[in-house]
């Protein structure tokens, strides 16, 4: 990594390293990264300074910069064990887990106590004993057992949890295939009163459901998102009085989405809603999230929609919460079912032929278009590389063309990719989400692209807007955008919440 040339000046570099440190611990990492930026600058020969700013862009989600900053702070002092365990961190953020272990090995032999390491360790060592198993049982061959729709509801008959339950009930059937086997389970009574009860009796009082009804749910919605395309199609010119509601990441925050429907209404009616992925992870009510969404699919199949994010993958669920949580609520078995259910999400979803709404960004091909993206074959895990990939990952860039992620997965993007792609598609604008924005959204690339994020105070730490964009053509509202005026776009403040942390389930957290 190269730093600007600047006389040296130990002192005033320690000044502004000490300026970093209070940042952090006020948890403003950018704020932070710029202040040991200019420490840089003042002692670049320094390697603490190196692994302070390495650690600032883990939390930042920034794993090729700390990855970079990692491997210059040991290049400098081979003795730096935090430089290390943050290369290991940075490796685990760019899914290379067996470069991963290499360096919390050497983290481990001189501090074999330090639980972030073993747990990371552990977290390697799952994700390539998986991935080993996997590709020995295909034998080449990528089939696998689709477990929503195979799912055999009365194998949960005998849990504890289900006879002791007495509450609200449900009532299931078991669907069977043409040749007699199972073939997944829909919900035949649910309604907006089983959803009341589910979230003020049950979780809102940090109760849980049954283990059965969380598979039936599950197996419910992955069968509806399983018809639709992998581009969904949304319209609401002809339906003046019917309001699509976008949202960006919501990251467990369950109070923050419970505001969202009091705030600008409930799900149903003349009120669509579309999320656009990352509902799990970070937070820690992402299963109450999750089955909130799918509960409201089931009833509302018209009215609410999910994009696939990052962070519905399985590589994110093992580092960043969500499979922890699953599994202390609930079990193994309930997380495999949620995995494969996140397989079936689209990718992208069109409004009135005018707006594309994608998680990440566009693609590094700049021949694809939307008919190519709906072509997909989006029911697996995402490649390391590709169109897929990149609509989940990647980001928007101030300069022209492509440049390099500072994730290290994917690509960023300029103005002149946005406008081309909007150009040969026929479409009017971009919206995307997958970052955090101080304000809750940002018009950006000429107002061709609005990232718009939904996870208000994200992580309890970000001191962030959330906001909603509600796309309405014709309207007549005096909050509607000056930029476009089929669009009011609404901001609003994080919601107390009971003290528990963010990534409480997640065996003591990985650091990052």
């Amino acid at each position: 990594m190269s730093e600007k040339a600047h006389v040296a000046d130990p002192e005033k570099a320690l000044a502004l390293k000490n300026e970093g440190n209070k940042y952090v611990k006020e948890k403003h990492y950018a704020k932070a990264a710029e202040f040991y930026s200019q420490a840089i600058e003042h002692d670049p020969e320094n390697a603490i300074l190196y692994a302070n700013r390495a650690f600032t862009n883990l939390k930042l989600d920034n794993f090729q910069s700390s990855l970079d900053d990692s491997k210059r702070a040991i290049e400098l002092d081979n003795n730096n064990l935090k430089a290390y365990h943050r290369r290991a961190m940075s490796y685990i953020g760019l899914l290379e887990f067996r470069k991963a272990k290499t360096d919390l090995a050497i983290v481990l032999k001189h501090k074999p106590n330090e639980v972030t390491a073993k747990n990371a360790l552990s977290i390697c060592d799952k994700v390539i004993q998986k991935e080993n198993f996997e590709r020995a049982i295909s034998g080449g061959d990528s089939s696998k057992v689709d477990l929503c729709q195979t799912l055999n509801i009365s194998s949960f008959d005998a849990n504890a949890d289900l006879t002791k339950y007495d509450g609200r009930t449900l009532e299931f059937e078991q669907v069977k295939s043409e040749t007699g086997g199972n073939a997944g389970v829909r919900i035949k009574n649910m309604d907006q009163d089983f959803i009341s009860y589910m979230v003020t009796e049950l979780f809102l009082q940090g109760k849980k459901l049954p283990k059965a009804y969380v598979a039936a749910i599950i197996s419910h919605a992955d069968y509806l998102f399983k018809q639709e395309s992998s581009v969904v199609e949304l319209d609401n010119r002809d339906t003046p009085d019917v309001r699509i509601s976008v949202c960006g990441d919501t990251h467990g925050q369950f109070y923050d989405v419970l505001n969202i429907f009091k705030s600008y209404g409930k799900v149903g009616g003349s009120n669509v809603y579309l999320f656009n992925g990352d509902f799990v992870d970070r937070g820690s009510w992402s299963c109450e999230v999750a089955l909130l969404f799918y509960a409201l699919k089931i009833v509302y199949p018209q009215n609410i929609y999910l994009n696939r994010g990052n962070h519905e993958t399985n590589s994110m669920n093992k580092v960043y919460g969500f499979e922890d949580e699953c599994k202390y609520k609930y079990s193994q078995r309930i997380f495999d079912l949620f995995s494969q259910s996140f397989e079936s999400l689209p990718l992208a979803t069109t409004i009135n032929d005018s707006y594309l709404v994608l998680h990440g960004g566009l693609p590094s091909d700049t021949s694809a278009t939307v008919e190519d993206m709906k072509k997909i074959d989006r029911f697996h895990q995402p490649p390391r590389e590709g169109t897929f990939m990149e609509l989940l990952w990647a980001d928007p860039q101030k300069s022209d063309g492509f440049g390099p992620s500072p994730r290290g997965l994917s690509n960023a993007f300029g103005p002149d990719i946005t406008r081309k792609f909007l150009t040969q598609n026929n479409l009017k604008r971009i919206f995307r989400s997958h970052e955090v924005r101080q304000g809750g959204y940002e018009f950006e690339h000429e107002n061709q692209l609005i990232t718009v994020f939904s996870a208000p105070n994200y992580c309890d730490a970000g001191g962030n807007l959330g906001a909603i964009i509600h796309v309405v053509p014709n309207s007549k509202s005096d909050k509607r955008s000056t930029i476009d005026e089929d669009l009011i776009i609404e901001t609003f403040s994080a919601t107390p919440h009971p003290d528990i942390k963010p990534m409480a389930y997640s065996n003591g957290g990985l650091g990052f």
